[in-house]
């Protein structure tokens, strides 16, 4: 698709559809994580940290599955992919309603995670990145990744309520409607890629880059692990914010905190969407993980319900924009064939640190206190911080031959 991108009016449409589907696939499969860690270490009388392995085998498995899904998008139809995730699941979340052990929680977590891949950001970025090749890529994906806050904005808190007036026995089957309803026929009747692959800056002037030469460059390697350190710190907080706030005050305070977190990510991703139509992506992407340390430490600092929720909002300003730039970042650096194995194999090294935050901030829970863990998360992002600073602004560009 070659037209201007204020004539690419299919692309907006994608952008619409990318937004509903971020916007339950998140709501239900990320920031419910929140409430899932709460509700069913109460349900089977467990330990944080036990339930919040569960939460970690979902991340992994889906950072794992990612990289064998991104070598399907330019060998199958997108849309039987999304289909396929969706019923998946659809499936799996229905199931979780019925459990009765944890070994049967820890199953059905990983078959979620393994479906989720197909309607996760290696998906919807791709999209997005693919139809709008040009200088408002970053107006694009600020808007269609506004989904992945309107999700705890709009489904968390129900979803808390729920679980507070009803079983989980009753929830989950909910929530699995919900979720095949909203993003099966989208998959299906909405979704398709652009007639052809259009080539990012990348490699204007400079040759192809082909997906060995990218994930070896000094780049990819830092920002991958400075992403992993940062994401874990990010995802721990957010994972275990319900039960941490739900401690200072009670669940509506809690449910509340979720609400104030998502609602300054989508006003902050759209801030920062516009705002790198002008600013450098690396000084942004810095000055985000400094917001993300300070609101992490104020949660962990909170005494009162409104620090905790100002502690939230901080947080938040970090999160939207901090999730957008990775992507963003990949996609300006390299060309849009090699995107999405690109992406996805930095994706999946991220998801070991947000598999391994939310379990360890669950562990520094059940050893300490709340405190310590959010002070851990902290320390995360200042190694974070120093190595993507090392990373510098983007890859040396050369001509490669495989």
């Amino acid at each position: 698709m070659n037209s201007p991108v204020g004539q690419n009016h299919r692309g907006w449409l994608m952008v619409g559809a990318m937004l509903l589907v971020q916007t339950v696939s998140s709501g239900i499969g990320f920031y419910n994580m929140s409430v899932y860690i709460n509700e069913f270490a109460k349900l089977l009388d467990l330990s944080v940290a036990d339930i919040s392995f569960a939460v970690s085998l979902f991340f992994v498995t889906g950072g794992v599955a990612g990289i064998y899904v991104a070598r399907l998008i330019d060998r199958v139809d997108v849309r039987w992919i999304m289909a396929t995730g969706t019923v998946i699941c659809g499936v799996s979340l229905y199931w979780v309603g019925q459990i009765q052990h944890l070994w049967q929680l820890y199953v059905l977590f990983v078959v979620f995670g393994v479906g989720n891949t197909g309607v996760s950001l290696i998906i919807t970025t791709t999209l997005i990145t693919r139809w709008f090749p040009g200088r408002n890529r970053s107006v694009a994906l600020s808007i269609s990744s506004t989904g992945l806050s309107l999700g705890g904005v709009l489904i968390t808190p129900i979803t808390a309520r729920l679980f507070n007036s009803t079983s989980v026995a009753e929830t989950m089957p909910m929530l699995a409607l919900v979720f095949v309803v909203f993003i099966l026929p989208i998959a299906l009747w909405v979704v398709r890629m652009p007639g052809s692959v259009v080539q990012s800056k990348a490699t204007a002037g400079g040759g192809e880059w082909t997906y060995r030469s990218a994930i070896r460059t000094r780049f990819f390697v830092l920002l991958a692990i400075g992403y992993m350190l940062c994401m874990g710190a990010q995802v721990g907080g957010i994972a275990h914010i319900y039960s941490r706030v739900e401690g200072v005050s009670d669940f509506a305070t809690a449910a509340l905190a979720v609400q104030v977190l998502s609602v300054c990510s989508i006003f902050g991703r759209f801030i920062g969407g516009i705002a790198l139509l002008w600013l450098p992506l690396r000084g942004f992407t810095l000055v985000m993980l400094v917001i993300q340390m300070v609101g992490l430490g104020y949660i962990g600092y909170a005494s009162t319900p409104a620090m905790a929720i100002v502690g939230a909002g901080i947080l938040g300003m970090s999160v939207g924009n901090l999730l957008m730039l990775q992507p963003l970042w990949l996609a300006d650096a390299f060309p849009g064939s090699q995107y999405p194995r690109v992406f996805a194999f930095a994706n999946a090294l991220s998801v070991f640190g947000v598999a391994c935050g939310p379990f360890f901030m669950g562990l520094a829970y059940d050893s300490a206190d709340y405190l310590v863990a959010y002070v851990g998360a902290v320390i995360m992002s200042m190694f974070a911080w120093v190595i993507i600073a090392f990373a510098g602004s983007g890859p040396h560009r050369k001509q490669s031959s495989v």
